[in-house]
């Protein structure tokens, strides 16, 4: 019976405990009416205390109002709290560009998370079924995902509970025939323009068709020896991680060479991303060509070198040492009254105060035995302060700081070629309203010398033929 193989999977991740406040999310359909039924059934056992939440993705219309309204009149019905959440998709997917089922689902569950700190409840109960999860494995497989990904939908993630993930949709069709229970079916699921659809609707009827009958429980089991594979990896690499890797601050993440390369290929890769996660907060936009290329920073030990990943991240080689760390190049407090085009002289060599930028510029001489200390240590030495070395004989005077003028390009170090500034910031994902506040240092001729916090000019390093060196130190208030 569904209701044993639901009891058992609560008690083998431990999803409930006694006096639970349950956030239930309720979409209408079979899934989590079946859910909400069952947690019903045992709310008396547990002392539970359940809350009805629906998301109204507003994508169809009438329909999407009906089953609104439907979800509301069953939680008066059950005399339960209820609470409806909506959002502007179509703006979240501009800003974002993301598709619309991101959207979708990045919308929803930060409502569910609302509502948890609305009703000071422990738990977020989703109904998430067995065809979800062999559906999800099958659309990570094929956009590339690496383990990680492979391990679908967890039964268990934080607050967040799925009760019926190891239960068919089959299943839960029949328990709500055979229990009466009224639901709604969303018409949109039967129609493949999205993803998920196409899979659902085209591809795994003709694998299961043509190919293997038993794809579905394959699959399944596929996913539970890739979970606990990952589980015994995530404690290793956690022990690796706390051993080796210095995280300062939350700001930058640094380990030795040498001991990195001592670990077998798989804890290196993961090592690395777990070390992106803790200094950029996530892992989007991180792709298995850019832990492919930090990697290849690891084979050679001699000088420094460095590359640039999405989301302003910066790995460093130092010698002996592999540095992960984030630019702040958004975080400058400058005043929302600045003019959309300004301009100061930089006093060189010398100090220079810029008011209307709260910002305070040195430019001095540099010994030319100083400049290895320089390049040895990070540039940039906290989120409010940026230091830089260039060529003196390769800039011409005077010095000056402005903003961004339509056309502006520069040689971005070691990228080859030339760059528009305008594509640097999109690549580097600086808003629109920002772009205007980045400072550039800019030589008599009007070559952009540096972009400040982001890269320095080709034309302006600093070569073994160097003689004479500029320092110039950057410091601004942040908030």
């Amino acid at each position: 019976m569904i209701e044993e193989k639901i009891l058992s999977t609560i008690q083998k991740y431990n999803m409930l405990t006694y006096k639970d406040r349950i956030v239930v999310g309720v979409s209408g359909g079979p899934d989590s009416l079946t859910l909400l039924n069952i947690l019903l059934s045992w709310q008396e056992k547990y002392n539970l205390s359940l809350y009805i939440a629906h998301f109204n993705h507003k994508l169809r219309g009438q329909e999407s109002d009906q089953e609104a309204d439907f979800v509301q009149k069953l939680a008066e019905k059950l005399n339960l709290p209820f609470i409806m959440g909506e959002s502007n998709l179509n703006k979240l997917v501009k800003e974002k560009k993301i598709s619309l089922e991101e959207a979708a689902r990045e919308a929803r569950y930060s409502f569910y998370f609302k509502v948890v700190g609305k009703f000071k409840a422990q738990k977020i109960a989703l109904g998430h079924n067995a065809d979800d999860q062999v559906e999800t494995i099958l659309m990570r497989f094929l956009r590339g995902s690496g383990l990680d990904g492979l391990n679908a939908i967890p039964p268990v993630r934080g607050k967040i509970i799925r009760p019926l993930i190891e239960c068919t949709r089959e299943e839960i069709e029949k328990y709500c025939l055979e229990n009466k229970i009224e639901y709604r079916i969303d018409s949109s699921n039967k129609k493949p323009i999205y993803f998920r659809n196409k899979i659902r609707l085209e591809l795994l009827p003709l694998l299961i068709g043509q190919y293997n009958q038993n794809l579905k429980n394959n699959l399944l089991n596929f996913q539970i020896i890739i979970g606990e594979t990952l589980q015994y990896l995530q404690q290793k690499t956690e022990e690796i991680f706390v051993e080796m890797v210095e995280v300062k601050e939350g700001k930058e993440a640094v380990i030795s060479l040498k001991r990195m390369n001592s670990l077998p290929p798989v804890f290196k890769r993961r090592i690395i991303r777990k070390m992106i996660e803790r200094v950029k907060g996530d892992l989007n936009s991180i792709d298995f060509i850019h832990i492919d290329n930090i990697l290849q920073l690891t084979d050679n030990f001699s000088g420094e070198k460095e590359i640039y990943l999405p989301d302003n991240l910066r790995v460093k080689r130092v010698y002996q040492y592999l540095t992960i760390f984030k630019n702040s190049v958004e975080k400058y407090c400058f005043p929302n009254n600045l003019p959309s085009l300004w301009e100061y002289p930089l006093s060189t060599p010398g100090n220079t105060e810029i008011k209307p930028l709260k910002m305070e510029v040195e430019v001095s001489d540099l010994e030319v035995k100083k400049i290895e200390d320089i390049l040895n240590n990070q540039r940039k030495k906290s989120p409010a302060e940026f230091i830089e070395v260039i060529d003196r004989e390769k800039v011409k005077l005077p010095l000056k700081l402005r903003n961004r003028r339509e056309g502006d390009f520069f040689y971005p170090l070691k990228l080859g070629g030339k760059k528009k500034i305008k594509e640097l910031f999109i690549d580097y994902k600086i808003s629109r309203s920002h772009r205007r506040l980045i400072p550039l240092l800019v030589d008599g001729e009007g070559k952009i010398v540096w972009v400040v916090g982001i890269r320095l000019d080709e034309r302006a390093k600093i070569t073994n033929d160097t003689k004479k060196a500029w320092k110039i130190s950057i410091k601004t208030k942040i908030d």
